[in-house]
């Protein structure tokens, strides 16, 4: 791409995590095609150069100039004698493929490259680069065992196959946002989770005081969202235990809802008794306190109140069997105290790993970025100072993953 494009006003706006990484994005013939133009623009945020390859197809929904304007660079909708997609495949960390049409999943799972997506995706896999497919299409297909076949296909040859979202008997395209979050993940670490099971705990909890009164605290879920994110797009089966989550909890997860300390805990100690976790990460604030009566009905203002509060349970301590690798967070206000309480905290629970970050007001809950250390079993402390939740995501997963690579090898 030669001179200056407003393409570049936005590129790396949200992180560089894919900054000198090339994705090309193939899309196929469905109505859900228009959303790939968001899609290429939130890979761009995240630093990438995109290149787009379409079918003939697509062209029937988007045309090139679309595409063309939405990157900055040319779009690709048939091939010649360049061998574009030996060029495209060789220069590119990695090929999307969103939307995927039935058709277009079963021609790269079987060697059928009659369209320029499928030959440059069976292209980049011959390659060893890594290829991501975003199925969209009517649900019942979904159903069929053609589908399944096709699925299972791509899934053995490494193809990361995203599920699409089940609305009104429509198999959906996801949120754009979501696909380029699992995308960056994914094309950056590949599948190194793939087969590892994980935990993640994430938001915060309700301990009522009536029935319309709760005492809780300002976080978000983000962060807990963002691990479980990391670990999917790597690879791993996630569940998701949450409370209360002011972000979306995504669809590509098991979600566990719970609204008090004590369901949380209940849910970690029944997920923990039934399966075998690879690794848990408890990054979640549930409350640590409750009124040791809840009252009836609902106060009625103007009273002078005595409200007397216990202590919840400790969801970290409801883990029934042990993980291979357990990630404990410690929020903390002090930063002075900020290590010394994350060593307690690590010695209290046997954890390997604990993030320690400063919580405060418009600090830590609720906001894109923590002030995080990182404490390692062995006393090792890594200030990562302030950091995106997204990379402090990445930087957890990171953790686990050679944690566990560690363990398996020995």
């Amino acid at each position: 791409m030669g001179g200056w494009h407003p393409v570049h006003s936005i590129r790396s706006t949200k992180s560089r995590r894919l900054e000198g990484r090339c994705v090309a994005l193939g899309v196929t013939g469905s109505v859900a095609a228009y959303k790939s133009v968001d899609l290429a623009r939130w890979l761009i945020r995240r630093g990438a150069r995109v290149r787009v390859v379409l079918t003939s197809e697509a062209e029937r929904f988007v045309g090139r100039d679309l595409f063309h304007w939405a990157t900055g660079e040319t779009v690709l909708t048939a091939l010649s004698g360049e061998v574009e997609h030996i060029s495209l495949a060789r220069s590119c960390d990695g090929v999307v493929v969103a939307p995927a049409t039935l058709s277009t999943m079963a021609k790269i799972a079987y060697g059928i490259v009659d369209n320029p997506v499928a030959l440059l995706a069976v292209s980049a896999l011959g390659m060893g680069k890594r290829v991501m497919v975003v199925p969209a299409m009517h649900e019942n297909m979904m159903r069929t065992r053609q589908y399944a076949a096709a699925v299972s296909e791509l899934r053995a040859s490494g193809v990361f196959v995203v599920p699409p979202r089940l609305e009104e008997g429509v198999a959906k395209y996801p949120d754009p946002l979501l696909l380029a979050r699992l995308a960056a993940a994914f094309v950056d670490r590949g599948l190194d989770l793939a087969g590892a099971r994980v935990l993640v705990t994430a938001g915060p909890t309700r301990e009522w005081i009536d029935m319309v009164r709760f005492i809780s605290n300002p976080s978000s879920g983000s962060m807990g969202v963002e691990v479980a994110l990391e670990a999917y797009a790597r690879g791993a089966t996630v569940d998701l235990v949450h409370g209360p989550l002011r972000v979306e909890a995504p669809h590509v997860v098991e979600s566990h809802y719970t609204e008090t300390t004590e369901d949380m805990a209940e849910a970690v100690a029944r997920l923990t008794a039934a399966r075998e976790y690879d690794a848990v990460v408890a990054a979640a604030a549930p409350a640590d306190y409750r009124p040791a009566g809840r009252f009836e009905g609902k106060i009625r203002s103007g009273q002078r109140l005595r409200l007397e509060l216990e202590p919840t349970p400790k969801v970290i301590s409801s883990i029934r069997r042990r993980p291979r690798v357990l990630v404990a967070f410690a929020a903390e206000p002090d930063e002075d105290a900020l290590v010394d309480y994350a060593v307690r905290k690590m010695e209290a629970y046997g954890a390997d790993l604990v993030v320690a970050n400063l919580v405060g007001p418009r600090r830590g809950f609720g906001e894109e970025s923590l002030r995080a250390v990182l404490v390692r079993r062995g006393g090792e402390v890594e200030d990562l100072g302030l950091v995106q939740k997204e990379e402090l995501a990445r930087r957890i997963i990171d953790e686990v993953s050679s944690t566990l690579k560690a363990s398996t090898a020995h």
